[in-house]
């Protein structure tokens, strides 16, 4: 299918590189562009010349772009870059990195996409397959793991008796075509990325092309009783997409609720909200659970199976992380929250009395919704990063006066400390993205683990 096709790679991060890489080992013509400089790129630079594909620097637009077959695109690039309009005049398909991955892939896919929540379903289900005994591969958008494998790569060398359990984000299925994952998962739609989006309308669509190819043989899970994904469905249904039609009409739909945790298995029901899960805290981790049983549930599990899988689930770094317990306060690394909803979530799952570390920069103009959150749930909050004074603001504005800009992770940790009583939680729950300070949230929630540490040595 791609021997001899000239394929251009807009991007040359994590998923270009590897779309790269794999492009070539299967006798397409590769050459990789990025806006970037070659300074800024040394390992990839570095790792294209040695596997001799063309790099060209401080470009994303090749000219002219008729001379290729086929782009494939960075997720980064926002919707609105030229290069997409380009391409359409030009007549030249344009695919995302999971798009390519699909077209490769011999082993079936289970996508996991969603706002919040998606990693640990993710990890769940594939730590729930492997304990099934399936050959299973973790992969995709799957930050701050082990793990993290672009879906492509993976794809790549996965065999037709495997299976690929992947995270998928609205950037990775703004730019599918015929993306089908045999078992298609949306947790919850809320407000995210609008900044790179535009509407929330449109990130809804994004996620929701997970569904758009699916047929009578394949299954949808949602969630029963989130509005965004109601939404997106109400839109889908109205509009004839045939991947709905598809599973509905075999009744291969599952829709999961925490009001409703009874999981249909092979030898008879299971209530998850009986079941001991110790990695999984808090309401919304049973909503983990439930996504993860019922893939399960599909795939012929029985109870002592799920309940073994569930029982021996380690959980996922950076969210709801259990750092440490000193002089009998707990401290919970929950870098991976970037949102208001996630905020709330992971407020809601703490263990009270609470003390807040969150901050950093707001993506979604939420700025009042992070301070709801804050002043129901915390007895007191440290503000950090570029917008929290702005935070700070908008929690005196509501009367809520425990509270104070303290800057950085440097600066919360020891005043942390200081405040902190035995018996309280201290959480870092930022409800904002981290690159006005860290390179991602991943380094935000390490530096944190470290200076919590400094302390219980």
């Amino acid at each position: 299918m791609l021997t001899g096709k000239r394929v251009a790679v807009i991007g040359a991060g994590r998923s270009g590189l590897s779309a790269a890489l794999v492009l070539q080992e299967r006798g397409a013509e590769v050459a990789v562009f990025d806006r970037a400089s070659a300074e800024a790129l040394t390992t990839a630079r570095q790792q294209l010349a040695e596997a001799g594909i063309p790099f060209y620097p401080n470009q994303d637009i090749p000219q002219p772009l008729t001379d290729y077959h086929l782009i494939v695109v960075s997720p980064g690039l926002p919707p609105s870059h030229p290069l997409f309009a380009e391409a359409e005049r030009a007549g030249v398909p344009l695919w995302g990195e999971i798009e390519l991955a699909y077209q490769i892939a011999q082993a079936p896919i289970i996508a996991i996409t969603g706002t919040n929540g998606k990693t640990t379903s993710t990890v769940l289900t594939h730590h729930m397959l492997t304990a099934l005994g399936y050959k299973a591969h973790l992969c995709g958008n799957v930050a701050g793991t082990a793990h993290d494998l672009p879906l492509v790569a993976t794809a790549h060398r996965a065999q037709p008796d495997e299976w690929l359990v992947a995270e998928v984000s609205s950037f990775q299925l703004l730019h599918t075509h015929q993306f089908r994952p045999h078992i298609a998962v949306i947790t919850n739609i809320t407000e995210d990325h609008l900044n790179y989006h535009g509407s929330w309308e449109a990130y809804a669509r994004a996620k929701g092309k997970i569904l758009h190819n699916l047929t009578s043989d394949d299954w949808a899970i949602l969630n029963a009783r989130d509005r965004g994904t109601a939404q997106l469905l109400h839109w889908l249904q109205r509009e004839g997409v045939l991947g709905i039609r598809a599973v509905e009409s075999t009744g291969h739909v599952r829709y999961f609720a925490r009001e409703n945790p009874l999981v249909p298995l092979a030898d008879g029901i299971l209530d998850l909200s009986q079941t001991p899960m110790p990695a999984l805290v808090g309401e919304h981790a049973l909503e983990n659970a439930l996504v993860s049983a019922h893939i399960a549930s599909i795939l012929g599990a029985t109870r002592e199976q799920v309940k073994e899988a569930l029982a021996t689930f380690q959980g996922v770094p950076h969210r709801m992380e259990r750092v440490a317990e000193i002089g009998g306060v707990l401290f919970i690394n929950n870098s991976m929250c970037t949102n208001a909803a996630a905020l709330e979530h992971s407020l809601q799952a703490t263990p009270k009395p609470c003390l807040a570390i969150a901050g950093g920069i707001d993506k979604n103009q939420s700025l009042h919704a992070l301070a709801d959150s804050l002043a129901r749930h915390c007895r007191y909050v440290l503000l950090i990063g570029r917008d929290g004074e702005a935070i700070l603001s908008a929690l005196h504005a509501r009367g809520y006066q425990t509270a104070e800009y303290v800057g950085t992770l440097e600066q919360a940790v020891p005043r942390a400390m200081q405040l902190a009583q035995s018996g309280e939680t201290v959480i870092l729950a930022p409800g904002c993205a981290s690159f006005d300070q860290f390179r991602d949230f991943i380094e935000r929630g390490e530096r944190f683990k470290t200076l919590v540490r400094r302390y219980a040595s």
